[in-house]
């Protein structure tokens, strides 16, 4: 308690002399002006620098170039007076996975760095760009080359894309229209082919078709390159539309593309052994051959494609034959079940593993489009066999698969639901520029 007070009282007596000092200061300046000097307020600008791969233009001088035709890594390193040894070194290292560049690409471009305040004519930095998310620096400035890998961030958004079928047109045309990128045409017609492989024959479509897709778009530097996947779609095909919605449950069960009732989108059979193809010469009865100048049935639909295209079992099977023969030229025929078979003819050649009795999935490569045989070019003849007779594949109405299970169905359609609603939104706007035509 005493100590408690000796420091209540030390306190007091601080705070007294404390305010004598200052009445004191006061009453003896008041006859002097004090003057405040104005302080001079300085604005700082943040200069953004001009950055191209982390070097800054305003200190170096860049020269902009492509990779020519027949340039080995000795023409690409010219600028930078470097030994061949050096040149093979470094050619070694970028082999490593790390970097995994075994050669340079005709087209591709590059870059060289010089700075500005360097006298010499040399330059010490370059920068090579193998594709549109990553490029390769080096770094000449010391004894050893430097070499790095960097990748450019990939930005990924939902997209909607949508279009009509017109005359003497298909849906890559189409597609292509919403996009100056022929890597994003290809893509998104492919994936989109893909969900409707089992439903939609793509060498069939008619005026007036139309699609609605919405999907993830992959983009470097604001540029689109790829699609991440397919969220929800619809295509009409003959007067007849067609939802596919991606959906996966809470187990990982249930996961594909379904309709808007809960039927799942794969089937048996794919529409096409080929992915990018036209259709050559269908299935005819009375066919004139154009190599043997008599008529004859064709009783298989011609895909032509360039020599080496892949072509895909077009249902899960076993290799009956993989073989060669005169009028067929090296082919392969596939098992199914006791009901059907497929054949195909006039490869290149057939895919590693492919033997008799191997298993083979949908969608596997089984061989290469080719011309081997009776063939007039590169293309796959494809047959199908019902029952142990050839038919025309076109016109067979396969068995659909099994439907959603039923207690997963409730929290599907009510997944669906919102989307499907934008779907119809947009479906709406298409019909209503279809019916107006275009404009005069």
């Amino acid at each position: 308690m005493r100590t408690r007070n000796v420091f209540v009282m030390r306190s007091i007596y601080l705070f007294t002399f404390l305010l004598l000092s200052f009445i004191t200061a006061t009453s003896c300046s008041q006859s002097k002006k004090v003057e405040i000097e104005p302080v001079a307020i300085i604005d700082t600008v943040e200069v953004e620098k001009n950055l191209l791969f982390g070097f800054d233009l305003d200190e170096y001088e860049v020269y902009y170039d492509t990779v020519k035709k027949g340039w080995t890594w000795n023409d690409l390193f010219a600028a930078f007076k470097v030994n061949q040894y050096t040149v093979n070194t470094t050619a070694e290292r970028l082999k490593d996975s790390l970097i995994g560049l075994k050669y340079i690409i005709a087209g591709k471009p590059f870059m060289t760095f010089k700075a500005k305040s360097d006298t010499s004519k040399i330059p010490a930095y370059l920068v090579y760009e193998p594709d549109a998310f990553s490029y390769i620096s080096f770094d000449f400035k010391n004894d050893s080359v430097g070499i790095r890998k960097e990748y450019r961030p990939i930005k990924i958004h939902e997209k909607m894309v949508s279009g009509v079928i017109e005359k003497n047109s298909n849906l890559s045309v189409e597609m292509g229209k919403n996009f100056d990128s022929y890597m994003m045409t290809a893509s998104l017609t492919d994936a989109i082919e893909g969900v409707y492989a089992w439903s939609v024959d793509f060498f069939k479509l008619q005026v007036g078709d139309k699609f609605v897709v919405v999907y993830d778009e992959k983009s470097v530097d604001g540029k689109p390159y790829s699609v991440d996947n397919i969220k929800y779609v619809w295509f009409e095909h003959a007067n007849q539309g067609l939802y596919a919605f991606n959906y996966t449950d809470s187990t990982g069960e249930v996961s594909g593309f379904y309709d808007h009732l809960g039927n799942e989108m794969k089937r048996p059979f794919l529409m096409s052994p080929l992915k990018f193809s036209r259709i050559s010469s269908s299935f005819n009865m009375n066919r004139l051959h154009p190599i043997y100048k008599t008529r004859r049935p064709h009783l298989g639909t011609d895909y032509a494609a360039p020599t080496g295209t892949p072509i895909l079992a077009t249902a899960d099977g076993t290799i009956s034959r993989a073989s060669r023969s005169r009028g067929n030229g090296i082919y392969v025929k596939i098992r199914h079940n006791s009901t059907y078979d497929t054949q195909y003819l006039h490869m290149s050649k057939i895919a590693n593993g492919i033997r008799e009795g191997v298993r083979v999935k949908q969608g596997d490569v089984i061989g290469y489009v080719g011309s081997t045989g009776a063939a007039t070019g590169p293309h796959v003849c494809y047959r199908f066999w019902k029952n142990g007779k050839q038919i025309n594949h076109r016109a067979e109405k396969f068995p659909k698969s099994e439907p959603m299970k039923e207690e997963v169905k409730p929290l599907y359609l009510k997944h669906i639901s919102p989307l499907k609603e934008r779907l119809e939104a947009e479906i709406q706007k298409l019909t209503n520029t279809t019916e107006l035509g275009p404009e005069v």
